[in-house]
C-alpha cells in the first residue's frame, strides 16, 4: 500500500490515537492527549514484554496494544466498551497484527474470560469510572503474581493532601467532560492499591509546559482552554475552590504482590466472615 492509498484509507476514519504508520504518516488522532500517552509509553518501554501476556483496558485505537506486540509480547488483548473501527478495520490488518480486540466493559472481565496477565495497561480510564474500587478489584483478580500494572490518570491535589481522599463530582470539573467523575489524590490511590495487594514502584507526573504564552498556543488549544475556563468558573460559583480543582496527569507504576485470603479485612470486604459472631459481648 503506497502513501496515497494509506492517506485515502485513514481519511475514512476518526482516530483517537496518533499512531506511526510509515516514516512520514501518522494517524490523525487527538494531539491534546499525546503528552500523557507518551509518559505511559515510556513506562511501558521500561518493561521486558518478551513472552508476556498483556491486557490493554480502554484500548481505543490500540496505541499501547501495538507497542506491546512490537516489544515481543506473546499475547495482547485490548478491550473497550466502544470498540474502535479504525483499529479493527484498518490498523490490525495494516500491521498484520495478532492483537485481539473485544468490545466489553471492564467490569465484565473475569479470570475465566482470558486467564491472568503479566502486564495490564490502564490508561485514561480510571477518572471516568463511577465504581472505581470495584474496577481496581477486577484488575487485581486477573493479575499474575509480580505482574505490572500501569495506571495513567488524572490526580486531584485537593485538601487535605496528607489524607487518602477521593473527589467524585458529577459536574465534570476536568475539562468539559461530564464523564470525568473519579479523582483520587496521590495518597488515596497509593493506599487503595496497597489494600488490593499492589506495591507502588513509581509515580511520575506529566511536566507542565514551560511556555504558557497565549501566542504560542494553537487555535484549537486556545478554544480548549476557554472551554475549561468556562467550566471552572461555573464550578467555582457552585462552591468549589481553585485548589480543589487543581489536577495533574500522572502514571502509577505498580507491581502486584498478592494478598492473604485468610486476612481479616479481605474476608470482611469481599467474602463471608464471622467478625460480629465471634466478637465478645
Amino acid at each position: 500500500m503506497d502513501d496515497d492509498n494509506i492517506l485515502d484509507e485513514i481519511s475514512q476514519y476518526k482516530f483517537y490515537h496518533r499512531i506511526q504508520l510509515t516514516e512520514t504518516i501518522v494517524t490523525p488522532g487527538n494531539a491534546l492527549y499525546v503528552p500523557a500517552q507518551n509518559l505511559c509509553l515510556q513506562h511501558l518501554e521500561s518493561l521486558d514484554l518478551r513472552e508476556k501476556k498483556v491486557l490493554d483496558i480502554g484500548c481505543r485505537d490500540g496505541l499501547f496494544s501495538f507497542k506491546a506486540e512490537k516489544m515481543g509480547a506473546r499475547a495482547v488483548i485490548g478491550i473497550d466498551n466502544d470498540l474502535s473501527k479504525p483499529a479493527t478495520q484498518f490498523l490490525i490488518p495494516f500491521f498484520k497484527s495478532n492483537i485481539t480486540m473485544i468490545e466489553m466493559n471492564l467490569y465484565d472481565i473475569r479470570p475465566d474470560n482470558f486467564g491472568h496477565f503479566d502486564v495490564v495497561i490502564f490508561a485514561g480510564v480510571l477518572y471516568h469510572l463511577r465504581y472505581p474500587f470495584w474496577a481496581l478489584k477486577v484488575i487485581r483478580d486477573i493479575m499474575e503474581p509480580d505482574g505490572h500494572l500501569l495506571i495513567e490518570t488524572a490526580i486531584w491535589h485537593g485538601d487535605p493532601a496528607d489524607k487518602a481522599m477521593l473527589f467524585c463530582p458529577i459536574d465534570g470539573p476536568y475539562g468539559n467532560d461530564i464523564t470525568s467523575c473519579t479523582f483520587f489524590n496521590e495518597k488515596g490511590l497509593v493506599d487503595t492499591m496497597k489494600s488490593l495487594g499492589f506495591e507502588t514502584m513509581c509515580i511520575e507526573y506529566l511536566p507542565q509546559p514551560k511556555d504558557k504564552n497565549a501566542s504560542a498556543l494553537t487555535m484549537k488549544s486556545r478554544i480548549e482552554q476557554r472551554i475549561k475556563q468556562t467550566v471552572k468558573e461555573a464550578l467555582l460559583k457552585k462552591g468549589f475552590t481553585k485548589f480543589n480543582l487543581a489536577m495533574d496527569r500522572c502514571v502509577f507504576h505498580l507491581v502486584y504482590r498478592g494478598y492473604d485470603e485468610d486476612q481479616h479485612l479481605y474476608k470482611y470486604w469481599e467474602k463471608k466472615h464471622e467478625s460480629h459472631t465471634l466478637r465478645p459481648g
